[in-house]
């Protein structure tokens, strides 16, 4: 059962991050600062 839990809060993480990088976006704020607050490694293209 637990690992059902932690499965449904890494979707949530994921959902809350995206929320954040995409109010930030919306705020004109700074894309790399909420990253390295939330913990979250971005991909550069190629």
């Amino acid at each position: 059962m637990e690992r059902n839990n932690n499965v449904k809060s890494v979707f949530l993480k994921l959902i809350e991050d995206k929320k954040a990088i995409s109010e930030c976006i919306r705020n004109g704020g700074d894309i790399l600062e909420v990253a390295k607050e939330r913990g979250i490694q971005l991909a550069t293209p190629v």
